[in-house]
This record gives structure tokens, C-alpha cells and sequence, in this order.
């Protein structure tokens, strides 16, 4: 859980930001490739691996870019005419991580053994690519001064596949399925945030204070020529 505070002034934007900063590249160098260089021939039959002249250097990224993984809300408070009302313009918004796709392609080198050519996997030149999932609600409502908004709907459902299996009984064919299950775990979960907005002056103090009303209880004199009590009167009586 996290309570961030912000204030700002009437009909400006306000961001509050729970999110951990994700580089990633976006620009690639082009892998560089020497040419092969030919081979030892001996009784006309080529023999061993063509090996290549120099250094194979694979993509380099050039450029990066940042992503917020987290919750981010924008806020946008209007007082209202009667300045009591607050119009707030809500748009949450949530990013995660999902993981990683390759787009790059392996670089292949020729290879000759007993006279048969061939071709090996000199880099695999791998270039990989982030993948998020973001879930956005955009909202407008009215409320009083001090009053709290609930968002809610930020809902996300993950299915994850168990396997559980008795060792070696379960890896055999047919009979193996009476040691073994299958079951698909299910994960929700569910982004609540509660807003609440409150007018305060220059100082930071609240515009509109709760004023509890203490009560004052007074103590009255009686009078001297007053006779005593009834219960006094009897306690003298029962003397």
C-alpha cells in the first residue's frame, strides 16, 4: 500500500507516480561480419572448420528509452463556483512487465568436414525486445470538499499451469498419467485507489476545519436559605 500527497491549483494537472524506471534500447547497430576466409585444401579435399578473419561483433544498441512500470494517476481538480465543490478529472493507469520477445536472427558461418559442407552458428545475435500490459480508466466526478473518491476495475487474471508428478513413475508412457496431474492455477488481482481532495489556503491549512462543539457545563450557586436536600433530610432523620 502507498499514500502519496500532492497538491496543486485549480484547473492544473497533478501526477502521482508508484513506478520503478525500465530502460530498454530501441536502436541496434548492424552486426559486422568478416568475410570467410578459403580453407587449406589438401589432395583437393577441403579439411576442418573455415575459420573467419577477424572479429564478428553482433547488434549494439545505440538508443534507449524509458518506461514507468507501475501505478501512475493523473489528477486534475476544478473548484467549483460555490468553492466547496471539487471537479476532479481521473485518469490511473498501470504498467507491468510481461518479459522479453528475441527479434534477432543467429549468424551463421560456413564449415567443411570430410568434404562436406556446412554452416555453424558463429553468434546468436540476440536482440531482445521488452513487453508490457497496461490497464487505463478515465474518469470525471463531482464531490464536496474533504470527500473520498474510490476507484476500482483495475483487474487482472493469471492462469498459470502446475505440473506435479511422482519422480520416475510419472514420466512413463500411458501408465505415467496415474502419477502425474495437471491443474491450472488462477491469480486475480484487484488495483483499488481511494482519492481524496481537500481545499486548503496559501499556509496549507484546510479551508473548511471540522469544528467540534465542546459542551460547556456550568456549575450554579444555590442559595444559602435553601433547605438541604431530601436524602440529607432523611439521613437526619434517621438519626
Amino acid at each position: 500500500m502507498s499514500a502519496p500527497k500532492v497538491t496543486t491549483t485549480s484547473g492544473n494537472k497533478a501526477i502521482v507516480k508508484v513506478v520503478r524506471d525500465f530502460p530498454y534500447p530501441t536502436e541496434f547497430n548492424p552486426p559486422e561480419v568478416p568475410a570467410a576466409a578459403e580453407g587449406a585444401v589438401s589432395g583437393g579435399v577441403i579439411g576442418g572448420v573455415i575459420s573467419l578473419s577477424g572479429v564478428v561483433t553482433p547488434s549494439t544498441p545505440t538508443a534507449f528509452e524509458r518506461r514507468d512500470v507501475g501505478v501512475t494517476l493523473e489528477v486534475e481538480p476544478t473548484v467549483g463556483p460555490d468553492n466547496y465543490t471539487i471537479d476532479l478529472s481521473l485518469a490511473p493507469k498501470v504498467v507491468e512487465f510481461e518479459g522479453f520477445i528475441n527479434y534477432g536472427s543467429p549468424i551463421l558461418g560456413p564449415t567443411s568436414t570430410a568434404g562436406v559442407i556446412g554452416v555453424f552458428e558463429v553468434t546468436p545475435n540476440v536482440i531482445n525486445q521488452p513487453i508490457f500490459s497496461s490497464r487505463r480508466v478515465e474518469t470525471s466526478v463531482s464531490i464536496w470538499d474533504g470527500q473520498t473518491v474510490a476507484l476500482g476495475g483495475l483487474v487482472r487474471e493469471d492462469v498459470q499451469k502446475v505440473q506435479d508428478k511422482v519422480p520416475l513413475l510419472g514420466d512413463i508412457p500411458l501408465m505415467g498419467r496415474l502419477f502425474r496431474s495437471d491443474v491450472d492455477q488462477k491469480i486475480k488481482r484487484n488495483l483499488i485507489i481511494f482519492v481524496t481532495a481537500r481545499l486548503i489556503d496559501a499556509e496549507g491549512r484546510p479551508v473548511r476545519q471540522d469544528e467540534e462543539q465542546e459542551e460547556v457545563v456550568e456549575v450554579l450557586g444555590l442559595p444559602e436559605n435553601l433547605p438541604p436536600p431530601a436524602f440529607e433530610q432523611q439521613l437526619i432523620l434517621g438519626k
